[in-house]
């Protein structure tokens, strides 16, 4: 009997061993190290504005723009004088874009004589598009007398986001 346990224990303890082992031999820490980087790109901009109509005797001034503004200042002489300015904006960036809000307001102090209108703006402007909208400055043809108010303020917001899916 006490060969038994002798055996017993000695085979116990090997077989212990052999689970130390094989655990060891079945066991592995893996080690993840992951840097993630941003590289997409945010970049709609206007690039151009140019008076593509300017009638005899009209001053269409020298129009300017910024990424995201423009300037223009229009002198008009007569009923019917129409100046018209091309705008263009461009999708230079990496994310897909389309157009959420536009808005042009028309100062109230100004006059009537005076009309401000757009055409429309292209909605979706995925990367490397560009499109172009035209802004009309005109005098109004029936007006029957010079105003004594001469001017009028446009102010304009343009909004492009990112498109939903992209």
């Amino acid at each position: 009997m006490h060969k038994n346990k002798k055996f017993i224990i000695i085979f116990f303890l090997a077989t212990i061993i052999l689970m130390a082992v094989g655990y060891s031999t079945f066991a592995t820490d893996f080690t993840i190290n992951g840097v993630t980087e941003i590289k997409g790109e945010w970049d709609v901009r206007i690039t151009n504005i140019t008076a593509i109509q300017v009638p005899d005797g009209c001053d269409a001034g020298t129009p300017t723009f910024t990424n995201d503004s423009i300037n223009f200042s229009a002198k008009l002489n007569k009923p019917g004088d129409e100046i018209i300015y091309e705008v263009t904006i461009e999708n230079l960036g990496t994310i897909d874009a389309e157009l959420q809000t536009i808005i042009f307001t028309e100062e109230i102090d100004g006059i009537e004589e005076i009309n401000y209108t757009t055409s429309e703006l292209k909605k979706d402007l995925n990367v490397g598009d560009s499109t172009t909208f035209n802004i009309m400055v005109t005098y109004v043809k029936d007006t029957k007398e010079i105003p004594d108010i001469k001017t009028k303020t446009l102010t304009g917001i343009i909004q492009y986001v990112q498109k939903e899916d992209s």
